[in-house]
This record gives structure tokens, sequence and C-alpha cells, in this order.
């Protein structure tokens, strides 16, 4: 195979064989993690393993890993397998489905709930949402994988419907907080992440798994689109509290759906490692994560803040509401696309790419006016930003030595960027307080981008010139 050819990606054929992992982090990651080439085992060779790395590469027994990496058969996991993706959609429709929707919850905190306070407190409370689902996964991911699943769905689902209840008669800002911030947050971010390795268990080696990756991937967008229209109906004619009453009953409904659909295929694991800074010794992966949480800044800025920034050009608040639904159902497309094209080129490219497209694209965020114009970017917004989302666990975790050290880099990779998601929103509504004209929040937004994707860019080609091959 030549530089200049893309890979065969087909299953247990080429030069670089795909290996299976699991991972207790993502396993959207599966199918782009690779046996390393000749050249890349001797580099490893000379890099001492560290004690965390030693741990994670003994977690499964030579045995395991034997059957694990030399069978190149497909294994469907018939119909508990089908059920397990049912349990990981729904919770990833609560979790980040209900981070990318809250958009509704800004507009109404500014001007309902807590009109004296500002729009960089009140993004507070979203920025914790987004920043503690996946940083707790560093906790919630071990525990699953020393068999604590139904107790982890169980505890998070309990705080978020804890957490929802007491947002529904919170009247002061620290409240709220409280309750739909760090309750909400601590319940999203102790369900999800084993929601997801779930699926490492069942289609880790089945010809579907690509299929049901895009699946899980896609929970959030369709929640995104439900979310908002049904808010947007819901607290005009019943009110907030039993609003949020209805979506914390919703959340106890899927809670409960993933309990009895989610399940495990592997013994529980005794050794773990939970995280490991001697990772950032990699410097193509160090320059990725300075990108990574360059992006991380602002790449879902028109999301949490695309309604208000529609009632501030003049749209109706009943047209606004349906901002979030706009842009997360595009994103549909934009986040099974990318998966199906990084399987051919790879998924840093595909994430280099969606990264420097979101910068140049919200670099015009605020020269829409119109309704139409407003909607219509959303929508474009929100296919390219899906396609960062979608590629960039995969993108984490192909720069892992090993394919069993593959939980280790993503584990970092989400606790490393999630400070860049709790600081992201903050300063985005900073900007908007003191500029209402929304330029600046557009122009800091598309240069922290640009900047993450010239640093993804620049690990790309250290990358590529590591393996050999332009696919990456």
């Amino acid at each position: 195979m030549t530089g200049a050819d893309p890979p065969n990606h087909s299953y247990g054929q080429g030069h670089l064989p795909l290996a299976q992992i699991e991972s207790h982090l993502s396993v959207e990651a599966a199918p782009y993690v690779r046996n390393p080439s000749p050249a890349e085992a001797a580099a490893n060779a000379a890099i001492p393993e560290s004690e965390a790395e030693k741990g994670i590469s003994s977690a499964t027994s030579k045995e395991d890993d034997k059957e694990q990496f030399e069978s190149n058969e497909f294994v469907e996991p018939g119909w508990k397998g089908w059920l397990n993706v049912l349990g990981s959609v729904v919770i990833n429709m609560i979790c980040y489905g209900m981070t990318q929707s809250f958009g509704i919850f800004q507009q109404y905190y500014e001007n309902e709930l807590l009109p004296d306070e500002s729009a960089m407190a009140i993004s507070w409370i979203g920025a914790i949402n987004s920043a503690l689902c996946p940083m707790l996964g560093c906790f919630s991911g071990p525990l699953f994988d020393a068999g604590y699943l139904k107790h982890l769905t169980v505890a998070g689902g309990g705080l978020y419907v804890f957490g929802l209840m007491m947002a529904s008669i919170s009247k002061k800002y620290y409240q709220v907080l409280l309750a739909h911030g760090i309750c909400v947050g601590i319940g999203m971010g102790t369900m999800f992440s084993p929601s997801v390795a779930t699926l490492s268990h069942h289609f880790a080696r089945s010809r579907h798994r690509n299929l049901v990756f895009g699946f899980q991937a896609c929970g959030s967008a369709v929640a995104g689109i439900y979310l908002p229209i049904m808010l947007n109906y819901l607290m005009p004619a019943i009110g907030f509290a039993w609003s949020m009453r209805v979506l914390a009953f919703m959340v106890l409904t899927f809670t409960t759906i993933g309990f009895f659909s989610l399940s495990t295929t592997v013994p529980p694991r005794k050794k773990l490692a939970i995280l490991s800074p001697d990772v950032y010794r990699n410097k193509e992966y160090s320059v990725f994560l300075v990108g990574a949480c360059f992006a991380a800044l602002a790449i879902y800025s028109p999301f949490t803040f695309g309604v208000t920034y529609a009632t501030s050009r003049g749209v109706p608040v009943g047209i606004a509401n349906y901002a979030p639904a706009i842009s997360n159902g595009v994103s549909i497309i934009g986040r099974i696309v990318p998966l199906i094209v990084a399987a051919r080129t790879g998924p840093l490219n595909v994430l280099m790419m969606c990264a420097l497209t979101s910068g140049l694209s919200q670099m015009f965020w605020s020269l829409t006016q119109s309704t139409p114009g407003i909607l219509t970017y959303l929508g474009i917004y929100g296919m390219v930003s899906g396609g960062y989302g979608a590629s960039l666990n995969p993108s984490a975790a192909s720069f892992a030595p090993d394919v069993n050290q593959a939980g280790l880099y993503l584990g970092m990779c989400f606790f490393t960027t999630s400070w860049s998601w709790l600081a992201g929103a903050p300063i985005i509504a900073a900007l908007i307080d003191h500029y209402p004209s929304y330029l600046p929040a557009s122009l800091f937004g598309g240069c922290v981008l640009i900047t993450g994707g010239a640093f993804i860019m620049l690990s790309r080609f250290m990358k590529a010139k590591q393996v050999g091959s332009p696919w990456v």
C-alpha cells in the first residue's frame, strides 16, 4: 500500500488490521484503533511503559488477549445486543441531548426566572452539565469495568431525577445552579460512559459495529429535536415548575428502559487505571489535546446561545425556541456521514476538517439577521459541528500506542478537555454581556476553533509522518 492510497479497512485484511478493544470510555473508537506497524512498534519499544499503562495492559489475561485480538470472525450479538443499543441510545438522549438543548433554559432563565442574573452567570449552569458528563467518566468507567453497571444506572438516574425535581421548585440562582447544574451533571456523568461502554461488549466483533456507533451518537441529536419542541409547548401551557417535573418523569422512564436494556458480556475486571499524566509524553497526542481544548471552548456556542441570539434579532420567542431542534436535527447527518468517511480516510483527517470548517462558519454567526437566515445558519452549523463531535473520540483513541491503552488515552482526552467545556460558555456569555451585537463572541469562537483546528492539523501531520501514511 502506498502513501497515496486509502487504507483497506476491511475487517481482518490490509497491512493495518483492525483490532478490537474494550474501552470503558468510548466504543466509537473501536473501528479506528490499529495494531502498530513495525516502525511504530520499534518506536514504542523505546518508550518505557508507565505503571498505570502496565495496569491497563495487565487487566486482561494473555488468553483473553489471544482470543480477542487474533480472531477475525464476525460475531453477532443477537437480540440482547440490539436491546442494549436501545438502552445506550435512550441514555444518550437524556445526557448529551439535554446539554445540547440548554439554549431553551438559557433564554428562560435570563428573561423569566432569573432576570437579575447576567448571561455569564446563567451559562455556568449549562457549562457544568457539559463538563461533568465527560469528566466523571474517568470514575464511572472503572466502576463499570468492576461490574457495577446497574448500580451506576440507578445512582445516576436517581440523582438526575432529584436534580430536576429540585430545579422545579428553585427560585434563587444558587438553587438552580446546585439542582440543574451540579446534581443533574453528576447524574449524567455517572451513567453516560457505562451506557456507551456496553456496546463494546456486544458489538466489538460485529459487522454492524459502525452502525450501532452511529445510532448511539445520534441519540443526543434526536433528543435535541424533541426536547426544545416539548419544552416550547409545555412552559407556556403548564408553567416552568410542572415542565421540569414532566421532564423528570421522562428521565425516570428512559433510565428505567436503560436499566433493563443494558447488559455486559465480559467478566468484571479487578486491576484498573483511571488517569495517567504519562500519556502527555506522546508529543503527537499532546499537540492534539491542545487543539481539542481550544475547540472545546466554542464548538457548541451557537447551540447554547442560539435562542438568545435569535430573539435579540427580533425573532419571536416561539420560533426562536426551535433553533436547538433545527441544529440538532441537521447534525444527525453530520454525526453519521463522518463516521463512514473516517473508516476510509481516518478520523483525524475528518476531525481536522470539521474543526476548521466550524471555525470559519462561526465567524459568520453574527452576520445572519433575518429569521430564515438565522435558522438556515443553525442548520448548516449543526452539520459541521456534529462531524466534529462524532470524530473526536476515535481520533483520540488513534494515538494509543497499543490497542488495550485506548481507554486510557480517551480518558485523558475527556478529562483534559472537560475543563475547556467548563470555561467556554461563560467566556462567550461574558462577551455577549459586554457586546450585545454578538460580533466579538462570533469572532472569538471562530478564532479559537480555527486555532484548535490548526493544532489538530499539526498533530495530524506528526501522526502521518510517524505511521508513514496520510490516512490517519
